[in-house]
């Protein structure tokens, strides 16, 4: 089975889970914090992965970390990933729980870049607008990347709208990287 069955198969069951007792995006939040803290601590990440330090070792390690901060059933899912070996899926397993409750919820990703964060003005104007165009209810998912220099990249349902500077002052630097040379008559 491929990673990403496997991932898949983990965000189906915490999906269930989740749905019994209504809490799935809350879950999708959880599930997030889980996966960046054991990936941005190696020492935790090895020692969950780890084959010679027990599972009720890691299932302790794991409770003690997450257990107030997580609903039950994502520390459940966590722990059954890290003793069957799984614990560089987390990220992956985290992507496909997202999806599924997008998915599940009739909710379209809109991932938008912008130079500078957005202001909460602008970032319901764009939700508005997405939404409008799109018949469906949209998450931004905010990357600020200076190299944008100005203005916005929305990827969204497979379509990139790119207003942004650094692609306009690429366009004019091709036009005039093309232009004859001298001037016109």
């Amino acid at each position: 089975m491929r990673e990403s069955e496997i991932a898949g198969t983990y965000a189906r069951s915490l999906f269930e889970l989740s749905g019994l007792t209504g809490t799935a995006t809350d879950a999708e939040a959880q599930l997030g914090e889980v996966a960046r803290t054991v990936r941005g601590h190696a020492d935790l990440r090895d020692a969950l992965a780890a084959a010679a330090v027990p599972a009720a070792k890691k299932r302790d390690i794991l409770r003690e970390i997450f257990g107030e901060a997580v609903d039950p059933a994502v520390l459940s899912i966590v722990q059954v990933a890290v003793e069957t070996g799984h614990v560089d899926m987390l990220g992956e397993l985290a992507s496909a729980f997202t999806s599924l409750v997008e998915e599940e919820l009739g909710v379209v990703p809109a991932d938008v870049t912008t130079a500078v964060p957005l202001t909460d003005g602008l970032r319901a104007r764009l939700s508005e607008k997405l939404e409008s165009s799109l018949g469906k209810r949209v998450v931004l998912r905010e990357k600020v990347d200076p190299q944008v220099l100005g203005g916005i990249i929305i990827n969204v349902a497979g379509r990139v709208l790119d207003g942004s500077l650094r692609k306009q002052l690429n366009g004019m630097r091709t036009a005039l990287a093309t232009a004859s040379a001298g001037g016109e008559v």
